[in-house]
């Protein structure tokens, strides 16, 4: 069999593809609005007060200030929030270093504290470092916060090892107390972006720092250090051969919260895809999910989110000039912030014992994926060997256009060719008026299959 070479669906392709799923027009009014198109779990009007974090080296960007008449990161977090509320811009040297986060953190800490009174509803955005400051400062507080959101932060831990040589890791920047004091933490990444898991392993701080960080997470453990300096190891530090021995690993995850995103993006660069978490649109997003709080629906909404390859950073631009370019983004599309392409999370296919065409030795089972009228979207890799074959996200990458309905063919590969699996099965795809991720199960008398989908959206 031929495999067919992925390639990343790229934004000019997915343009001429009209989205097929139409939402009941009697439904609407009961959404928060259509630009973050999902039923409120309750009503909220309450006012926010937002602090937003610029990360390391980018003191000197607009995308966290608001001008009249333009649009911005921030602009778009205050339209989305309610009346009277504020959002603030907290602005700091940016400097890589330890100290330097440390010290920010009590600056923002002591911010928060003047411009805030007691009972109000507190957020934090920070992007990159900004996010780590973030949850420190929440430790310095004495009232609990509603919400910090990290952007493409790199959560850093101290990789210690137990009695039994389990790995342990401890976040550095986010102590336990902030279980306590920040009511929902929330981490958004591009799928692109490199720096929160490689480029921001050169982080400016030592393990002793890190030790001293997370003394509180290490109370009644018995732990150790994997890795220490020797006296070869020492003298090439101090004369400049070999780095400084570390246990630090950097993370675009935070383990003390179940709400951690890494989104489909197809920017590229490493410092444009960096940015782009801090778009005009995420920006409206993440304004909604500051005043309406966490839930099912709007977990799965920021889970599917996709940004095509030309998306802008969020910087202050004339709000005509943000509204061309998107419709241009998005010609051919009703409604982008319901849905531009559809995605499979998961694949699972379990075939019959004595199935014929599989023969009698261990089946490579593949499947396609067909629209209605029978023309091929998508053909998987093979699954080595069993009657149980599964593909994860990594190995379904490939988009589908916003398909209502299709087949799916099961394929044996063997020796002497290629055998359908039985006859192909028709699905079809409801997605509920705020569903963004369904799963079907398709049963035939050969095999059974189990596929996860995802609405992917502006």
């Amino acid at each position: 069999m031929k495999i067919l070479p992925y390639k990343f669906a790229c934004f000019a392709v997915l343009l001429l593809i009209s989205w097929q799923w139409t939402l009941p027009i009697a439904a609407q009014p009961s959404l928060i609005d259509h630009e973050f198109p999902l039923e409120p779990v309750k009503t909220n009007e309450k006012p926010a007060r937002v602090f937003i974090v610029h990360g390391t080296f980018d003191g000197n960007s607009n995308w966290p200030l608001i001008v009249a008449g333009k649009t911005s990161f921030a602009s778009e977090v205050k339209r989305a929030l309610a009346a009277g509320s504020t959002v603030h811009q907290f602005l700091w040297s940016g400097k890589n270093n330890h100290e330097t986060r440390k010290t920010a953190a009590k600056f923002l800490a002591d911010e928060i504290a003047e411009y805030s009174t007691q009972g109000e509803k507190i957020a934090i955005i920070g992007h990159s470092h900004g996010g780590n400051v973030a949850l420190l400062a929440a430790a310095q507080l004495k009232d609990p916060i509603d919400t910090v959101i990290c952007l493409s932060t790199p959560h850093l831990y101290l990789v210690l090892e137990d009695a039994e040589n389990q790995e342990v890791e401890l976040p550095v920047y986010c102590p336990p107390a902030n279980q306590k004091l920040i009511r929902q933490i929330v981490t958004l990444s591009p799928s692109s972006d490199n720096v929160p898991g490689f480029w921001a392993e050169i982080n400016g701080i030592n393990d002793d720092e890190g030790l001293a960080m997370t003394r509180p997470w290490r109370k009644a453990q018995q732990l150790i250090l994997p890795n220490v300096s020797g006296p070869f190891q020492d003298l090439a530090e101090r004369i400049g051969l070999s780095d400084e021995v570390v246990n630090l690993e950097s993370r675009d995850h935070l383990s003390v919260t179940p709400y951690n995103f890494k989104y489909r993006c197809d920017v590229e660069g490493i410092k444009k895809s960096h940015r782009v978490v801090h778009s005009a649109r995420m920006g409206y997003i993440l304004g909604s999910v500051i005043q309406h709080g966490m839930s099912k629906p709007v977990a799965q909404y920021l889970s599917t989110i996709y940004q095509f390859e030309k998306t802008d950073d969020g910087s202050i631009t004339d709000s005509d000039l943000i509204a061309s370019i998107r419709a241009k983004n998005y010609e051919g599309f009703d409604r982008p912030r319901y849905g531009v392409a559809l995605r499979m999370k998961e694949v699972k296919i379990v075939a019959q014992e004595n199935v014929p065409a599989l023969g009698e030795k261990e089946p490579d089972l593949y499947f396609i994926i067909k629209d209605i009228e029978g023309k091929e979207l998508f053909e998987s890799s093979e699954a080595d060997d069993g009657l149980t074959a599964s593909w994860a996200a990594a190995d379904l990458r490939k988009l589908l256009p916003g398909i209502a309905s299709g087949t799916i063919e099961v394929w044996d590969d063997d020796f002497n060719g290629d055998d359908p699996v039985g006859q192909p099965v028709e699905f079809q795809l409801e997605f509920g008026l705020d569903a963004y991720e369904i799963t079907t199960v398709l049963t035939h008398p050969e095999f059974m299959v189990t596929i996860t989908w995802q609405k992917l959206h502006e």
